[in-house]
């Protein structure tokens, strides 16, 4: 475990580099901290402000449970879309600012408030269309979508290629992760890779090119028009060299803004030692520790065969950052910068590496088999295959994904960016 000075300086070290943009279009950076916000709770609970999260990819985030799902809709099972002026943003409706959703968090920006509204649009676009007869319907069916997109597109991207067909594909488990209440390693550990994703500044606003990362923080107030998205902008189609604006490779390092993200309490956190801070919390063991872990356990030896799991064999790119006597190595390094590490020897910083591939994978995999709508039902089904389940909104999908085939595409069949579509041609 690290000393208080070692927790410090390996933060300030990981948000003082600088590193490069690829490979993966920015919104999945923030669909990334939708999701986790759909089924982690908060590290920081704030008193009024948490709500009881769930470990199950249900979107309660968006729908909320139990009676508060029909607070939220109008008569007609429509979530109401706010204008501040007729020629104004489309934003969450709000009460002196504060949204009124079930998860604050995700207000924390405003590219994550407002993919909480594209969900919220989906649902209506599937009412207005009457692909569905009732909110309840509708719901199922937008949940289903997320899914669908959470794997084939999301996870599809950000996992070992290897790791994903051993568990999407082939229904394989290897970690045996805990699915209630999540497994500390994914929460608190593998799954906040994506911070090493956000940009210092993103150039997807058509109102206002090069939005700088402190800007995107306006919380509890109305959507500045300056920073509506296009979504276009964010999400491409699945072809390579879309021109769509990349994120941040998945490596050690942290935009310097991540050093001070403002909080509702009006105070400022670091984003680098708050995670540190979490796993040591946690009492999560050092990276390397758990890879020995994993090989002397029951499926040791064939994720060696399978993956070729084996502990890294140093630093990567942080062994010339750290000061030569900071006592830092690979044998204390924690879980979430070594899983951070572990993608760039991997595929430098493309997608993760194997222990980050399957905590995330199975860890995902675990929250929508465990949710009460479900694209898994005893195995994983083809996109063809759950499309065919939702009727006139499945084929309507299904038209999309014709019009924009291409042998250019990448595996991702089924993308964000038909979601996309759809919604925008209904609006």
């Amino acid at each position: 475990m690290l000393t208080e000075q070692q927790v410090t300086t390996l933060a300030q070290v990981m948000t003082e580099s600088s590193h490069v943009s690829r490979f993966i279009d920015v919104g999945y950076t923030y669909l990334g901290q939708f999701i986790a916000h759909d089924i982690v709770p908060q590290t920081n609970p704030i008193a009024g402000q948490s709500r009881d999260v769930l470990p199950y990819l249900n979107l309660d985030s968006v729908y909320g449970s139990g009676a508060q799902t029909e607070s939220l809709l109008d008569a007609r099972g429509f979530f109401p879309i706010k204008r501040t002026n007729p020629d104004g943003p489309e934003d969450l409706p709000r009460t002196q600012g504060v949204p009124n959703i079930p998860e604050l968090r995700n207000d924390d920006n405003v590219i994550v408030s407002q993919l909480h509204l594209f969900w919220q649009r989906v649902h209506n676009a599937i009412l207005q269309r009457r692909y569905a007869s009732n909110a309840g319907e509708a719901r199922v069916m937008t949940t289903l979508v997320f899914q669908l997109v959470v794997v084939e597109d999301y996870l599809r991207q950000v996992l070992a290629p290897a790791v994903f067909d051993s568990v999407f594909r082939f229904n394989r488990r290897w970690l045996n992760l805990p699915s209630r209440p999540l497994a500390r390693e994914f929460s608190h550990a593998a799954f906040r890779f994506g911070h090493s994703m956000v940009r210092p500044f993103y150039e997807s606003f058509p109102r206002q090119p090069d939005v700088t990362l402190p800007e995107l923080f306006q919380t509890n107030r109305d959507l500045d028009p300056r920073l509506e998205l296009d979504f276009r902008r964010m999400f491409g189609w699945p072809v390579l060299n879309n021109r769509i604006e990349d994120a941040m490779t998945i490596d050690p390092f942290i935009t310097r803004e991540m050093r001070q993200v403002p909080i509702p309490t009006g105070i400022t956190i670091n984003i680098a030692e708050m995670n540190l801070r979490a796993g040591i919390a946690a009492q999560l063991p050092p990276g390397k520790a758990y890879v020995q872990q994993l090989l002397a356990g029951a499926n040791g030896a064939r994720l060696a065969a399978a993956f070729g799991l084996r502990p890294l064999p140093d630093l990567g790119p942080l062994a010339d950052k750290l000061p030569p006597d900071s006592g830092i190595t690979i044998d204390n390094l924690p879980l979430w910068p070594y899983v951070l590490v572990e993608a760039v020897h991997a595929s430098e910083g493309k997608h993760l590496g194997v222990v980050g591939s399957l905590i995330c994978a199975e860890g995902l995999a675990n929250a929508i088999a465990g949710a009460q709508c479900s694209i898994y039902r005893n195995r994983w089904f083809a996109v063809d295959e759950v499309l065919s389940w939702l009727g006139p909104l499945g084929d309507e999908l299904q038209e999309q994904r014709r019009r924009f085939a291409n042998p250019a595409y990448t595996d991702r069949t089924f993308c964000m960016r038909h979601v996309i579509e759809l919604v925008l041609t209904n609006h």
